[in-house]
This record gives C-alpha cells, sequence and structure tokens, in this order.
C-alpha cells in the first residue's frame, strides 16, 4: 500500500521549529494527470529498450509502496530535518 502521510519537522537551537504534516493522499493526486501524460512515453521506453512492460510496472508499484516506514534525518550545525513517512 502507497503511503498516505508524511511528518516533515524542522528543528534549529535558536528557536522551537515546527512540523507540518502533509497528506500524501492528495499529493498523489495531483500527480495523476502528469503520470497518465507520461505513461505514453513510459510504454514507449520500455519497449524501446525491451523490458516487460507488466513487471516493470509492477517494480515502480512496489517501490512506492516501500516507501512506507521511511525515516530521513540530516543534522548540519544547529539545524536539522527530519521527514517521515507513514
Amino acid at each position: 500500500m502507497i503511503p498516505f502521510v508524511a511528518k516533515i519537522a524542522v528543528r534549529n537551537q535558536r528557536n522551537r521549529g515546527f512540523r507540518i504534516w502533509i497528506p500524501l493522499a492528495f499529493v498523489w493526486l495531483l500527480l495523476l494527470p502528469v503520470v497518465l501524460l507520461l505513461l505514453p512515453v513510459f510504454c514507449v521506453a520500455c519497449l524501446a529498450v525491451r523490458v516487460n512492460l507488466l513487471r516493470a510496472l509492477l517494480g515502480l508499484g512496489e517501490i512506492l509502496s516501500g516507501l512506507k516506514g521511511t525515516d530521513i534525518e540530516v543534522g548540519h550545525g544547529d539545524a536539522s530535518l527530519s521527514i517521515d513517512i507513514f
């Protein structure tokens, strides 16, 4: 199942920082027209390099499903950024 919520937290030592909860369901809906427009290009590219189209689409779906549970933390000096995907 694809992830539906992401939490982004920005912190630094000078102030408290902030957190943003992003509902990814809306992001997926906004990206749907772009995906539909690029699908024919993807199909032609798969045929050109002789890749099984169904296996390529299933692989992309597995990559999106694998994003669930991803935690990314980046820190530099007194600031840090944390991204959690649920």
